[in-house]
């Protein structure tokens, strides 16, 4: 950073000292080639956990996670490609950062690119804790996929309740059912087939006594059972 630069901003420090030290976001200033930090407002400490110096030394890669500082590296070539054909904007990105007790935090940040004299480029740039935001957001994204899920199963269960409340063409005979395609199934597989059910076959009491009431085994066991 030129000496001019510095001095302006110890000038205002110096004048906003208050306002510097009881922000809520960060205020910084950072190389645009090496991404290391130059110049950072004290806010940072409760943002983060970490101190002006501290967050200096480590710089931005070790406080990120790793897909928010490819993100931001893919963000930053964009601009300055712009920026070398004269197009200077403020570019916003949401980031996931890791604070010192280790826990990840979500924040906002909005930066513009700038050039020093000696065409050396800096980032200035603004970061928003948005950790509670991000909450809402999935809760709300979170909300709405259950909702999906529960009107898929909601028309699921009116597809098959429609199916199996319709007239359904079946064999006095073999009891098989006739599907639209003119194709007989047996009961157990249409409905499978329709419904999606599985069925779990078993026998009741009637037909037990229809098939193995004469069974000497059978009649042994029903009077265990008595």
């Amino acid at each position: 950073m030129s000496e001019k630069s510095i001095e302006e901003i110890k000038k205002i420090e110096k004048d906003h000292r208050f306002l510097t030290k009881n922000l809520v976001d960060a205020i910084w200033i950072a190389d645009a080639e090496t991404l290391r930090i130059e110049y950072m407002t004290e806010s940072i400490e409760k943002l983060s956990g970490y101190t002006i110096q501290e967050s200096i030394n480590q710089g931005l890669q070790k406080r990120m996670t790793p897909e928010s500082f490819q993100k931001i590296k893919a963000l930053l070539d964009e601009e300055k490609l712009k920026f070398d054909q004269g197009i200077k904007t403020i570019r916003s990105a949401e980031i996931e950062f890791i604070h010192k007790n280790g826990i990840p935090y979500w924040c906002e940040i909005r930066a513009r690119l700038i050039k020093e004299p000696g065409n050396i480029l800096k980032i200035v740039g603004v970061t928003k804790d948005i950790t509670e935001r991000k909450k809402v957001e999935q809760e709300k994204n979170d909300l709405i996929e259950k909702l999906g899920k529960a009107l898929f199963e909601k028309e699921k269960l009116l597809k098959e309740n429609k199916t199996l409340k319709g007239l359904l063409p079946i064999c006095s005979g073999c009891k098989r059912i006739r599907d639209e395609k003119g194709k007989w199934w047996p009961i157990d597989a249409y409905i499978e087939k329709a419904t999606e059910t599985k069925l779990n076959h078993t026998i009741c009491v009637d037909c037990k006594e229809a098939f193995y009431g004469d069974e000497a085994w059978y009649q042994k066991r029903k009077k265990k059972m008595e």
